[in-house]
Parts: C-alpha cells; sequence; structure tokens
C-alpha cells in the first residue's frame, strides 16, 4: 500500500519547516508540497531540501487552500503513483503513529476516506476540523445543531461513519480524489472547500470514517469566539451564499434559512471581536458579494 502526502502552504515557513520535519520522519512515498506563489523564504527553502520524495508546485498565484489542494490533486491523479493521498495544511502535523496506524486500519476496513481526530496547541478538540455524522442542513436542523452539536457531530474517541471531512488530516483514495477533482471548488478561496467537497462525495454513495486514532496537531490556538485576522468572516459568509451556485437545487448542503440563520450568528459574534468595524464591514461584504456570486480572493 503506497501512502503520499499533499500539503498546500503560503507564506508560513516557520509552520512548514515543522510540518515538514513531522511529515518527511514517516515513510510516505511520495511528499507533495504546493506553494501557493508565498512571497517570503519559502520557495528558496524548499529548493534547499533534498529528498526524492519532495514534489514542489508553485502556483502562479494565491489561490487559498482551495485553489491548492485542486492543484494538488490534479498533480497526483496525473503524475503520481499511489495508493491514498493523505490532505492537511502547512500548519498541521501529523502523528509519529500515523502510518502505523492507518494501514492497520486499511486491511480492516473498506471506506472512500478516513478523517483524523485533530487537536490543538492545548490539546483540545479543534472544532474546525471536526466532521458530521449529519448534516444540519435545515433551519431547524441548524438551531438543533447550535444547541446540541453532538447530535450531528461523533463522539470524540468514538469511530463513526461520517458524511464531511476537513481537509486538515483527510486520508482519501486515490482513484476517488481522481475522479472527484471537479468538486474542489477555487472560486471558495478559503472555508467551506473542504465540506463542499466531501459532502458531494457523500451524496454520490462514497463512504468515510472518523477515526480518531488517527491524529493530527493543528498549530491554531484554542477557539475564544474571536475570528482573526476579521477578513476570514468574509470568506465564511460568502461561500455559504455560493453553496447556492455550486450545488443543484436538490443537492444542496444548506436551506435558505440555514444559511440565513449561519451569518446573523456570524453578525451577532461581532462582540466578541477585538476590531468589531472591520469584521462587521467583512460581514456585510460577505453578504453581498456571495448574492451577487463574486468569488475567489477578494480580500
Amino acid at each position: 500500500m503506497k501512502s503520499s502526502a499533499l500539503i498546500v502552504t503560503f507564506n508560513r515557513l516557520e509552520k512548514l519547516k515543522q510540518c515538514w520535519a513531522t511529515t518527511s520522519a514517516l515513510p510516505f512515498e511520495e511528499i507533495i508540497i504546493v506553494d501557493n506563489a508565498s512571497t517570503d523564504e519559502t520557495q528558496p527553502w524548499l529548493n534547499s531540501i533534498e529528498d526524492s520524495r519532495l514534489h514542489v508546485i508553485r502556483a502562479t498565484q494565491n489561490d487559498g487552500g482551495a485553489g491548492g489542494f485542486r492543484l494538488g490533486a490534479e498533480y497526483i491523479a496525473s503524475k503520481i503513483d499511489t495508493d491514498w493521498v493523505f490532505m492537511f495544511d502547512d500548519d498541521a502535523y501529523p502523528d509519529s503513529a500515523l502510518l502505523t496506524r492507518f494501514c492497520d486500519l486499511a486491511q480492516r476496513f473498506d471506506y472512500a476516506a478516513y478523517c483524523s481526530r485533530v487537536l490543538d496547541k492545548q490539546g483540545a478538540l479543534c472544532k474546525m476540523n471536526v466532521p458530521f455524522s449529519k448534516m444540519p442542513t435545515s433551519l431547524l436542523q441548524t438551531l438543533d445543531y447550535i444547541t446540541e452539536p453532538g447530535r450531528y457531530t461523533p463522539a470524540e474517541h468514538k469511530p463513526a461513519d461520517v458524511v464531511t471531512l476537513s481537509f486538515v488530516g483527510a486520508i482519501i483514495r486515490k482513484d476517488v480524489l481522481a475522479a472527484n477533482i471537479e468538486y474542489i471548488w477555487p472560486e471558495l478561496f478559503i472555508y467551506y472547500d473542504d465540506l463542499y467537497f466531501s459532502y458531494r462525495l457523500s451524496q454520490q454513495g462514497y463512504r468515510f470514517r472518523y477515526s480518531p486514532e488517527l491524529m493530527f496537531l493543528h498549530d491554531v490556538p484554542a477557539s475564544q469566539g474571536e475570528i482573526t485576522p476579521p477578513w476570514k468572516v468574509y470568506y465564511l459568509v460568502r461561500n455559504l451564499l455560493l453553496s447556492r451556485m455550486l450545488f443543484e437545487k436538490h443537492e444542496r448542503p444548506y436551506s435558505l434559512g440555514a444559511i440565513v440563520l449561519r451569518i446573523a450568528k456570524y453578525l451577532l459574534s461581532f462582540t466578541s471581536q477585538g476590531r468589531k468595524g472591520e469584521y462587521i464591514k467583512y460581514v456585510v461584504r460577505g453578504i453581498v458579494d456571495g448574492i451577487s456570486r463574486k468569488n475567489g480572493k477578494q480580500h
């Protein structure tokens, strides 16, 4: 069984160095790094690495995580002989036992993809990377999810079938990835790209397993309710609305009511933001651009 790593990076050289150290220590056959047109010292540092497993793809512009993973998936589909693709960002570090544990799982189960348990720097479950076991697609389900998230997500330490995955710690069969590259939408730049991709695959009958024995560290602070920098909320809001463009009516992951409720929640969260005026400006821009279907990098 051949395994390859796909990493996307942009202007985070120190984190990329740590990511490379933990990734290269594992027996991956190939390691593909997509450099999203970094403007720091990332490119010369990557050029200095002497490891025959490393493939560096230099993007012509920064298309965010969505564009980076799309570019890397296309490269792997056409040029890399592998069975499984491990996907993660430059600020995510695989556990030293990751491949050993995954080999055991892959021999015992037959899933199209696996989701890892992702922890933050404090060792707590990283909420942004938790998959859905059931999508809260409607307004009522979204209200229920906000109050009782455990009804829609797997228990942290319990394996479960899920219907979405995060690109931090996703492990997907190459043939499945290659056949569905079109559902990684660069138009999103960042946020919801992995959720929309995986939900679309679930609709086609592909099965995913949340496997807590597979672990990643995500080098992000514990969530305190603040979205920083504030421009990130723009993509969270806009990309909710863009889902109505990307999916056919009967396939959409969120109803209009669910989208409105989620956007209202982002608006009400301005009280916990450090730069409140800038935050509200980006929420409003996200609404306007989402309705007008403006996509790509806009900050």
